[in-house]
């Protein structure tokens, strides 16, 4: 690992190259620090767990295809179960409390336990977080099992998306818990749900996903939840292999006692390329305020609490990249060498 000092202006304050230990860079990062502490990680395979447990730490890799973080995990089977006394949970990386106001850009995150240990979808986390504020953009988001990219601060959590390739066999593969944002996205199922989210203690929680696509090596329901959720999914595109299958609550022989505010999903201009089922109709008219299309945002998603986009800008001249880029499915076999 490269320390790059803290000098005004410098552009990273750590490089690691492969068989460097990005962990090693995040222990040499401040405690506690008002500006974004950026290590940029060049091409290459780290088969490493990364583990941030500090505010303002920006995870920046050289190439979202090339700079690849890889290994298997489950609940189980853990390469870490504790860090400096504190528990971890399963995940490629995670961010422990109090790793707020993170950045993660220009990887590819893969937890590939499903194969390469064992034949299963069981949760394999790619990305887990417990923080607030947490940036993820311009990254492919993989995982052989359920729960790909698990946000879930335990109270107020808020989560910003764009430009992500999210690919995932299992289920719930994009689950916040909180608010979340979410921009021109591609996300790749096999048969189950994509998209999940707890919306718990707030009525004003939600997932938002905008100008993003949708599709699945087989036919898949949308989305689901198993508490209180709020759904708007706005100018997005969708195969015919999202079925006739509204977002709804998982279990349809238990009752919604859980769910007092009962069933919101929303939608504007959402397109199914064989035709749209009744249930994709726009209907922003029935979400509290009524509001427009235009109006929703991010600032909008999360009651201007947090801009998200204009961090991402103020980091402009270190995180650039092409934006709207959308990846379409490959297989991951290539980054498995």
């Amino acid at each position: 690992m490269l320390l790059c000092g803290n000098l005004y202006g410098q552009r990273y304050q750590a490089t690691v190259s492969p068989g460097q230990s990005i962990q090693q860079a995040i222990e040499a990062a401040p405690a506690q620090s008002a500006k974004p502490y950026v290590i940029f990680i060049k091409n290459g395979l780290y088969k490493q767990k990364v583990i941030v447990d500090k505010p303002n730490i920006v995870l920046l890799g050289e190439n979202r295809d090339s700079t690849r973080l890889i290994i298997a995990e489950t609940a189980t089977y853990r390469t870490a179960k504790e860090y400096k006394g504190k528990p971890v949970n399963m995940g490629v990386i995670v961010l422990l409390p109090g790793a707020d106001d993170c950045v993660i850009s220009g990887l590819t995150v893969y937890n590939n336990y499903g194969s390469t240990v064992e034949a299963t979808t069981v949760h394999q986390m790619a990305i887990y977080g417990q923080a607030t504020r947490t940036i993820v953009i311009n990254c492919n988001v993989w995982s052989d099992g359920n729960d790909a990219l698990s946000l879930w601060a335990p109270n107020d959590g808020m989560y910003y998306h764009a430009d992500l390739y999210l690919r995932c066999p299992g289920v719930d593969f994009l689950c916040p818990r909180g608010w979340c944002y979410a921009t021109r996205c591609t996300f790749y199922g096999d048969g189950r749900a994509l998209i999940w989210h707890d919306g718990r203690g707030n009525y004003d929680k939600k997932l938002v996903i905008t100008d993003s696509h949708f599709d699945s090596k087989r036919p898949v329901t949308l989305g689901r939840y198993h508490h209180d959720s709020q759904f708007f999914l706005l100018n997005c595109t969708m195969t015919n292999k999202i079925i006739d299958h509204p977002i709804g609550y998982a279990y349809s022989d238990q009752v919604l006692d859980t769910i007092p505010w009962g069933n919101r999903v929303y939608m504007y201009n959402v397109k199914r390329d064989s035709g749209n089922f009744s249930w994709m109709e726009n209907n922003l008219n029935k979400a509290k305020g009524s509001p427009r299309p235009n109006e929703i945002t991010a600032k909008w998603t999360f009651g201007g609490a947090w801009d998200p986009e204009a961090k991402i800008q103020s980091l402009w001249a270190i995180i650039a990249y092409k934006k709207g880029d959308f990846v379409r499915y490959k297989t991951p076999e290539y980054i498995a060498k």
